[in-house]
């Protein structure tokens, strides 16, 4: 996929991020700003987010084992988010 098409318009993905109950509030800020810039760092959510970089680790991390996002192209790539079928 595509990164530019790897994210729909933030506005749409926004409401679909809130309706899934598996991620917390603050998992679900995360997405939202990957929704927005898929090439986000852990650094520039952590700054977003006035939160550390470890525990925007460990969000990412939770995120990622409940198959909301996977990370695509490693280091230099970009996040895709998988949103559950409505």
């Amino acid at each position: 996929m595509a990164k530019e098409t790897a994210v729909e318009e933030s506005g749409q993905k926004g409401g679909a991020i809130d309706a899934i109950d598996t991620l917390t509030n603050r998992q679900k800020e995360v997405v939202k700003l990957i929704a927005a810039n898929p090439s986000m760092t852990y650094n520039e959510i952590a700054d977003a987010l006035s939160i550390n970089e470890s525990a925007v680790g460990k969000h990412i991390t939770a995120i990622k084992n409940k198959g909301v996002l996977i990370r695509q192209g490693g280091t230099q790539g970009y996040w895709e988010i998988k949103l559950p079928k409505t």
